[in-house]
């Protein structure tokens, strides 16, 4: 018979003990290691996903922003540019515009799309201003475009700019 000693039993024990332990840390380690990669699968998708429904949103406000720009332009060179000043002089007109170089010209959708009806139908722009995505006409009031006219006042020498207000 082999003479073990009360300490060598112990450290068997312990041993057994040890190797439980490893088994056991073996096995979470799977564990953990298929957590974070589901993890990791799931953050990976779930950007792909916000990118695709952002590019979605943004191209929805740039197509409106689009129109309200092809519409501002077409009022402004097609009818508020010949009837401002009042006048047939040159001067006039240069004056009058001059006065709107800072605080531009605001058209709200409303007018613009009043104005649209009146042309006819080779020159009316094609519009739907609401936001597809949400389902949400946009606000006829708060929607607007703003021309900015600029030296030397020409027809179109102008900055317009575009608000959108259809639940973006």
């Amino acid at each position: 018979m082999t003479n073990f000693k009360i300490n060598d039993i112990i450290t068997m024990k312990e041993v057994d003990k040890m190797k439980k332990v490893e088994e056991f840390i073996k096995n979470k380690k799977k564990i953990i290691a298929i957590a974070l990669a589901a993890i990791v699968v799931i953050v990976v998708g779930s950007i792909i996903v916000l990118k695709i429904t952002k590019k979605e949103e943004v191209s929805e406000k740039d197509r409106i922003t689009k129109e309200l720009e092809t519409l501002g332009k077409k009022y402004y060179e097609d009818y508020y540019y010949p009837s401002s000043g009042n006048s047939e002089e040159e001067n006039s007109k240069e004056k009058y515009l001059k006065n709107f170089e800072s605080v531009g010209l605001k058209i709200n959708l409303e007018n613009l799309q009043r104005y649209n009806n009146t042309l006819s139908k080779k020159d009316k722009v094609k519009t739907d201003f609401t936001n597809k995505d949400k389902k949400k006409k946009c606000d006829a009031e708060k929607t607007m475009v703003t021309i900015y006219p600029k030296e030397p006042f020409g027809k179109k020498d102008y900055k317009i700019s575009v608000y959108v207000e259809c639940g973006f």
